[in-house]
């Protein structure tokens, strides 16, 4: 029940000024906080007891005629857990009414709390107040089974205390229990899986401060009181136990006291920006080839996983404690699986080996139907201490064969996840273990290195039941290649999938696919699988970012660039594992790196790599074959289309002749049809326009547009743009610029010029601020870009602002720095250069390249872009005005700096 009251400070004298002794200890111990190591005494503690010293200065102060009321702290200020930015939760308890000079006192106890800054969540309540809602509201029950006496009479604190003992416990606590089960799955759903995130919530997210109240409500609930190593030796835990408790939740203690000195208010989300400076006063430093943020989330998640390991056990889940009152089966093996729980029963004396430890996880991915057994805690705490610095004992045979069942298990997801939380996994494979805390903080991957990587096998186990097409028909088409069998399949992909990133362990990761495949070559020849199985690994690992790569960057209307891929892949049943992994890696990633463009790209890129392995001209998917074909459509379709009044065939002839051929092939004869109706009208506006103004003047700024949804109705999260103009100087650039002016993100952009001078522009973007006003947004778009083509909108300008509302924040930018790059390719294609831009995002990015390129005479005819979190990286097909590739070296070089200028001078 309520903790113990806390006694006086020594040295209180009542005759000081409670404000002031406020304010002077406050500001004392944020300044001891920022800069305080880890091992500095828990802040929390020292800041509720200058609260509680205030409140009985300031009791004092007031006199007498206070003694029949109790200031009572409940919820974190009950438990003596005060952040810098908490609310001070303190509840005036009053016996059987609340007296008339209530407000007065309210008035002189928290008006000087307000104007210094401070939160606060109180109330005047009766004590029969306080039973009565206890008895209705779950929230408040908790509150008040943290209560702590702070100043005043203990008499009233005492009978609150009995009548809920009495009262509301022994009828509630069943719904209460049931309570705290709910809230755990809400917090789950809102907040995720601390244990594994990059940004976790530190108090709601599973593993922060919850689940540690969660152990102390239900041991309070219970009836038992005391300390935490009280507590848990009353629920069967060990000394032991109780100690990993108490130095986790201190860790997380001190990591949320800084997060809220740093927010400058209270947040429990661990943003990126604010990690390195975090890191950096709890002691964490570079070493070992790690950052010492990584150093520092790898430890934050180690003792989150803890203490959601010991809250669940607590519970009573499947995977709690043996305890002594149940004690293991009495039978001859060591392992036991029962009630959805495994555990190691050994005879006292006896400690497990890394060879039963194995052993345990391979029997429980065999479990032959239901959830996947949960290690009890007793179980996986043994476990942790037989697989210390003991992994040499196992041979690579040994590793291998169980890895394997393992994985072909159909549940390697959940094996694996409790094989890493007990060190089994790193120990079992260093190159894991290098990898496994290794972060990319660039707002693009949601998860370490480690957890990304069985997040990729739990992605390919889904499919089995429940994935997207085409992937989970090509994961149940694919052979399983287990058993010890010669022949690449399903075990290539999952093995691919455990290898693809352990290169990312090394102190140069910039080229950790190559590192990986070496690695995976290594480790499965001493696992002794067969030589066809260890080089279809080894590719996968090597070429896994090849399709999302290809897919996001480059032209896929260029025969060359499908060719390459084709080249690569070699045959169908390769490209289709190397499709599973890509498609796993990516979705595993995160939202911002499998979404419907992604995978829409992809599986356009599997199209015609299909079509080219199967020596069929790559015409693209939707394609009715060859150029010839795609014009005949047209034609066919423009005699007898319904439109009014309809093109005719002359006019539909001339629009033909004047398409140059990568436009066919990049479009189909709808689509081609559709533009050749906006060209029209293009004419006639012109024509109007030529009635008034002289040539030059009528056709600039004339532009045809439209918007519709890619994907469903208007909701859909991606649009199609197309504008039609007369070809004209920074045309591309102007409307790259008015796209990001009015908060649309480009994922690709098309540019074609027809043989008559039309301009040609297609751009996918994120969708418009409010789908269900498309067509007004959409003319405002078309205005800004008249107006910017005809000098009335200062495009420079209204970007500038546009750049100066986001700007990346300084402690991740200097922390984790890294150069924009450019390259240069002319054997991508046998039509134009490719020229690929990586630099940090910022909106407008793309309108200050296509300027840049525009400045050197270079035509944009390709573009796409893609952002992973807040870097860039962009690729643009350009030709000279001569309509060449760029061959000159000294053309070269100055395409280079004059590109890194653009991206870096903002």
């Amino acid at each position: 029940m309520p903790r113990k009251n806390t006694p006086d400070i020594p040295g209180t004298d009542c005759k000081n000024d409670a404000r002031k002794t406020l304010r002077e200890g406050r500001s004392a111990l944020a300044e001891g906080l920022a800069q305080a190591s880890s091992d500095a005494l828990p802040f929390e503690h020292a800041y509720s007891r200058l609260l509680d010293t205030y409140f009985r200065l300031r009791l004092a102060e007031l006199g007498t005629g206070h003694d029949r009321v109790a200031l009572v702290a409940v919820g974190g200020y009950g438990r003596q857990e005060l952040c810098p930015a908490s609310d001070i939760d303190i509840l005036v308890l009053c016996n059987r009414s609340i007296p008339p000079q209530a407000i007065d006192l309210a008035q002189a106890l928290f008006l000087p709390l307000w104007d210094e800054g401070f939160t606060l969540g109180h109330g005047f309540r009766t004590v029969s107040d306080c039973v009565k809602l206890a008895a209705h509201d779950h929230k408040v029950l908790a509150s008040l089974l943290d209560a702590r006496l702070v100043a005043g009479s203990p008499a009233l604190l005492e009978d609150m205390v009995r009548r809920l003992d009495e009262r509301v416990l022994p009828r509630r606590s069943h719904a209460f229990l049931s309570w705290l089960d709910t809230e755990h799955e809400r917090r789950l759903a809102a907040h995720g899986d601390g244990t594994v995130l990059l940004e976790p919530n530190l108090k709601e997210g599973l593993g922060g401060l919850r689940d540690y109240h969660r152990i102390l409500w239900l041991a309070r609930i219970r009836g038992k009181a005391g300390t935490v190593e009280e507590l848990m030796a009353q629920a069967g835990f060990s000394s032991g136990d109780a100690t990993l408790l108490r130095q986790a939740v201190t860790f997380l203690h001190g990591v949320r006291n800084r997060l809220h000195l740093l927010s400058g208010r209270k947040n429990d989300t661990l943003f990126l920006d604010l990690q390195p400076g975090i890191a950096q006063t709890m002691g964490f430093h570079d070493d070992g080839g790690l950052l010492g943020v990584e150093r520092f989330l790898g430890a934050l998640h180690r003792c989150m996983s803890d203490i959601k390991g010991l809250s669940d056990a607590f519970r009573g889940v499947p995977g709690g404690p043996v305890l002594p009152v149940s004690p293991c089966p009495e039978v001859d093996a060591g392992v036991v699986i029962a009630g959805g729980a495994v555990h190691l029963c050994l005879p006292d004396g006896v400690e497990a080996s890394p060879r039963l430890t194995l052993e345990t996880f391979v029997r429980a991915a065999a479990s032959p139907s239901g959830p996947t057994p949960r290690l009890d805690w007793n179980t996986r705490r043994r476990m942790a201490a037989a697989i210390a610095g003991r992994a040499s004992e196992l041979s690579g045979v040994e590793v291998g064969r169980a890895l394997i069942a393992i994985l072909t298990s159909a549940r390697a997801f959940d094996v694996l996840e409790q094989m890493d939380a007990v060190g089994l996994l790193p120990a079992l494979l260093p190159a894991y273990g290098a990898a496994r805390d290794r972060v990319q903080f660039d707002g693009f991957h949601s998860y370490p290195a480690g957890m990304h990587t069985l997040f990729t096998i739990r992605q390919l186990e889904q499919l089995a039941t429940n994935g997207p097409e085409p992937f989970a028909t090509l994961w149940r088409e694919c052979p399983e290649g287990a058993g010890g069998g010669a022949e690449p399949g399903r075990l290539s992909v999952l093995l691919a999938a455990l290898f693809h990133d352990l290169g990312k362990g090394l102190e140069d990761a910039s080229h950790h696919e190559e590192s990986g495949a070496g690695i995976a070559r290594d480790v499965l020849s001493a696992w002794g699988l067969p030589a066809p199985v260890v080089d279809d690994v080894t590719f996968l690992v090597r070429e896994h970012l090849l399709l999302m790569r290809t897919a996001q960057r480059r032209d896929l209307n260029d025969e060359a660039v499908v060719g390459q891929v084709a080249g690569i892949v070699g045959d169908r049943a390769r490209l289709e594992r190397l499709l599973l992994l890509s498609y796993a890696d990516a979705s595993a990633t995160g939202p911002k790196a499998w979404n419907r463009w992604a995978a829409s790209l992809l599986d356009e890129l599997r199209g015609k790599t299909l079509n080219m392995l199967r020596d069929v001209e790559a015409g693209g998917i939707h394609t009715a074959g060859s150029v010839g074909d795609v014009l005949a459509r047209v034609r066919t379709l423009a005699t007898h289309q319904p439109t009014t009044p309809p093109l005719g065939e002359d006019i539909a002839a001339a629009f033909l002749a004047a398409m140059p051929p990568r436009y066919v092939v990049a479009n189909d004869p709808e689509r081609i049809l559709r533009h050749m109706e906006m060209a029209r009208q293009l004419n006639l506006d012109v024509e109007e326009a030529r009635k008034r103004l002289e040539p030059g003047r009528a056709e600039r700024g004339l532009v045809v547009m439209e918007g519709r949804p890619v994907h469903g109705g208007r909701e859909s999260d991606l649009w199609e743009v197309t504008i039609l103009a007369r070809d004209q100087q920074g045309l591309f650039a102007t409307l790259a610029g008015v796209v990001a002016l009015h908060g649309l993100n480009v994922y690709a952009a098309d540019a074609f010029v027809w043989r008559d001078g039309t301009a040609l522009d297609v751009f996918h973007v994120t969708a418009p601020p409010d789908p269900l006003y498309a067509r007004e947004f959409w003319g405002k778009v078309r205005s800004s870009v008249q107006y910017a083509m005809t000098g009335k909108l200062a495009l420079d300008y209204r970007l500038e602002e546009a750049r100066a509302s986001r700007i990346l924040p300084d402690a991740l930018r200097e922390a984790l720095r890294r150069p924009a790059e450019v390259r240069v390719d002319n054997g991508l294609s046998d039509f134009y250069t490719v020229i690929d831009v990586f630099a940090p995002d910022r909106p407008a990015l793309l309108y200050d390249v296509a300027r840049t390129l525009q400045s050197l005479h270079l035509d944009v005819l390709f573009a796409k872009v893609s952002t992973l979190g807040n870097r860039t990286a962009d690729t643009f097909s350009v030709r000279t005005a001569q309509g060449q590739k760029l061959t000159d070296e000294e053309h070269l070089a100055e395409v280079r700096a004059a590109l890194l200028h653009a991206v870096a001078s903002r």
